[in-house]
């Protein structure tokens, strides 16, 4: 499982194969077809979570939801810039931050 985190406002969200935005909207990814690679935009953060091992975590907290156990943790981990299922794009300006029209540009 990926997720991204967002610089600029540290929200994490889960990754899909639809475009999803953190809460400031500065940062999105999406899943590709192959539901393994992830495209998304600098300088958001992908985080990995070992998918057995959550699933795994998951089924033992479901036994007892009140206690802590060390069977509940699971393996995360940051993916490197050059990790080859993980490709950072940049992202798409907010409105506030588009370039000046031509003629503004000009005067």
């Amino acid at each position: 499982m990926k997720l991204l985190y967002c610089a600029h406002c540290q929200d994490i969200v889960k990754l899909f194969p639809e475009k999803r935005y953190c809460k400031c909207g500065k940062s999105w990814g999406h899943y590709l077809e192959d539901n393994s690679t992830t495209v998304q935009t600098f300088p958001s953060l992908s985080l990995g979570i070992a998918n057995p091992d959550f699933h795994a975590a998951v089924a033992e907290w479901q036994k007892d939801t009140k206690s802590w156990s060390p069977m509940i943790t699971m393996r995360s981990w940051i993916n490197p810039a050059s990790e080859p299922d993980v490709t950072f794009v940049r992202g798409e300006p907010l409105p506030d931050e588009e370039e000046p029209a031509a003629e503004e540009a000009e005067a």
